[in-house]
């Protein structure tokens, strides 16, 4: 039903109403400076005198003052939900400086193929130690390019169960290759396993993407499948790359990425 303006008098049929001063008005006088709104001086003026923060709307309720450090916190609780991502990557970051400070923080969270059934915890622990800076650069960089964009096509609980899993079957494969295989019982460090998972999830819902290879653009699922063969091809050779975790991870991220795929729980772009 057509309302007169109450600043010009025009009879609107879809009058604006003020959320300031109540009042209906047409298109043209619908903001509060169009239409000498006394609800937004008083506003402003509330604010001005109170010097707290105040909530918009017709009752102008006052909204109390936050705590900066609660206010910080929030932030940062803010931040890790809506990127698991960053924030494993932090905290790897946070993992490497305490490897350096505290002397036996390596020893007991590496991951020893002969002693995971009695220290379980390092199948996930193992993650967030790192050999050196290099190994440590490298797999930041690869969990800062391809962690957030399968972060954003299944979620961010999904992202964390493929990351997670992947990281402790690879340690699993490690620690079995090792000990049956190889006879070694040189600890794993790293959270290269959990990003081959990563990687390979992330080729079976997004086959499409494109990425480049040291330099050179190939499809994902190519590049997956260099990087399988070139662990398959030096499997054996005793280097210090822990190539049978990779492999593992690989193939833990290509179930969940089947999975994911075969239910629809993704998003495809």
């Amino acid at each position: 039903m057509a309302k007169e303006c109450d600043y010009c008098g025009f009879r609107d049929p879809m009058p604006f109403t003020c959320k300031f001063c109540g009042g209906s008005f047409c298109y043209n006088h619908r903001l509060p400076e169009s239409h000498s709104c006394r609800g937004l001086a008083a506003y402003k003026e509330k604010v001005r005198e109170s010097g707290t923060f105040y909530q918009y709307g017709p009752d102008l309720g006052v909204r109390k003052r936050r705590n900066p450090v609660l206010n910080s916190l929030n932030n940062a609780v803010s931040v890790i939900k809506s990127n698991y991502s960053l924030t494993i990557l932090i905290l790897v970051l946070i993992s490497f400086v305490l490897q350096y400070i505290i002397p036996s923080y390596e020893f007991y969270l590496a991951l020893y193929p002969s002693e995971v059934l009695s220290r379980p915890w390092t199948l996930v622990t193992h993650i967030f130690l790192h050999s050196g800076g290099l190994h440590l650069l490298f797999n930041m960089m690869f969990l800062f390019f391809f962690g957030p964009e399968l972060e954003r096509r299944i979620g961010g609980k999904r992202f964390l169960i493929v990351f997670f899993l992947s990281g402790i079957i690879a340690g699993i494969g490690y620690s079995l290759w090792s000990v049956f295989v190889l006879g070694s019982l040189a600890p794993a460090v790293g959270a290269s396993g959990a990003l081959f998972g990563i990687f390979a999830c992330l080729a079976v819902i997004a086959p499409h993407i494109e990425i480049y290879v040291y330099f050179i653009p190939m499809k994902i699922t190519y590049a997956l499948i260099l990087f399988a063969l070139l662990d398959l091809l030096f499997i054996g050779s005793g280097d210090a790359i822990a190539r049978s975790a990779h492999l593992s991870g690989v193939v833990a991220g290509l179930l969940m990425g089947k999975h994911l795929k075969n239910t629809g729980k993704y998003i495809g772009y």
